[in-house]
């Protein structure tokens, strides 16, 4: 019997450096780990080939579909402060960039797992009669986005368009598919630091990161009253490995990936990484916490949601899943991963006083 062959594009991003070692460790497969930098999928196999390429190239495609049984798309630029300063890039990245990837996957009955977004369902939940709900469901939600001068929403509606082609495939063609909603995971390896190997505005954890390492306020938009339920990548690793070997139970789904117990506000996180960081690294300064608005931070066009809770109750069903790792869990080695690969290198970046951070780490 030969191996399962998997393409995993978007391999060099956060959940891809995760996802490769996980496939390999779960499964007799080989791999093709494909992106534009590969640089954080430090992992290394003898059946991993890695691949420098950009997933709009027609070679590309024709590779992956031609010889893949899996097809893995984390492809995406998915950082809010890109959806409002670059909104055609984020269209073309999420929706037109992969159009010729969804239509040779249906062409040649290949499966295609493919990521989309929470933020599909907008600002906030809403049932099916666009009522106020709780919780973000996969078969019920209303999908709400804003006016189109908020360009926050570009991104969601690039990605919730493209949900409607994959779906449109598989219930009117051939197309084998999963469409992945995953709700704020987290891990190490998340994201950049401005000014030491990116430019421009990282997520969340990453910004507070950067601001402790620098001994800088932590900023936290609109009083930082927003909530979301945060998830380890472990547990995202585990559903995409429990998603590949249950197509039966997989195919023609979509699934909510998050884990609901760790609901809680932005301004609680940041206190709680900021305790974390200052038991890691005593000798830093103490951490301070500042008030922006989202215009001063995002810029013109940003909007928000309030509250990002997930139903996984299909996931826990359908794939025998359910996350568990919470928040106190996980932050301790995020904020120690954050420390490890960058304290030196901010110190050496901006040496005003925080050598002795690098010193202590």
């Amino acid at each position: 019997m030969s191996r399962l062959h998997v393409a995993v594009l978007g391999a060099g991003g956060f959940l891809g450096s995760h996802i490769v070692p996980g496939l390999r460790s779960r499964f007799d497969c080989t791999i093709d780990a494909i992106d534009v930098d590969l640089t954080k999928l430090e992992y290394r196999d003898a059946l991993v080939r890695r691949l420098v390429a950009r997933v709009e190239e027609p070679a590309v495609v024709e590779q992956v579909t031609s010889s893949a049984d899996v097809v893995i798309s984390l492809t995406a630029l998915c950082n809010p402060a890109m959806y409002s300063t670059i909104p055609l890039e984020v269209i073309d990245a999420n929706f037109t960039h992969l159009m010729p990837l969804v239509k040779r996957c249906a062409e040649r009955r290949v499966r295609l797992v493919h990521f989309s977004t929470a933020e599909v369902y907008g600002p906030r939940a809403l049932d099916a009669a666009g009522l106020p709900a709780r919780e973000m469901t996969e078969d019920d939600s209303s999908l709400l986005l804003g006016p189109v001068h908020r360009e926050r929403w570009t991104y969601a509606c690039a990605k919730q368009l493209l949900e409607r082609v994959i779906w449109a495939h598989g219930q009117h063609g051939h197309l084998p598919f999963t469409i992945v909603r995953p709700f704020n995971t987290i891990g190490p390896r998340m994201d950049f630091l401005p000014g030491v190997d990116g430019e421009g505005t990282p997520r969340v954890l990453a910004c507070f990161m950067s601001a402790l390492l620098r001994g800088e306020p932590l900023p936290l938009v609109a009083g930082g009253q927003q909530r979301r339920a945060f998830m380890d990548v472990s547990d995202m690793v585990e559903a995409v490995c429990r998603i590949v070997e249950r197509p039966k139970q997989a195919n023609g789904q979509i699934f909510n990936l998050g884990n609901p117990d760790n609901d809680v506000s932005i301004a609680d996180l940041a206190r709680q990484v900021a305790e974390i960081f200052e038991r890691s690294a005593p000798r830093a300064p103490k951490a301070r916490f500042e008030h922006v608005t989202a215009e001063d931070f995002y810029g013109p066009g940003y909007a928000d949601t309030d509250e990002r809770i997930p139903d996984v109750s299909k996931a826990r069903r359908l794939l025998g899943w359910s996350p568990g790792c919470s928040l106190a869990d996980m932050l301790p080695g995020i904020v120690i991963d954050y420390i490890e690969r960058y304290s030196e290198r901010v110190a050496a970046a901006a040496p005003l006083g925080l050598s002795k951070l690098a010193s202590s780490a």
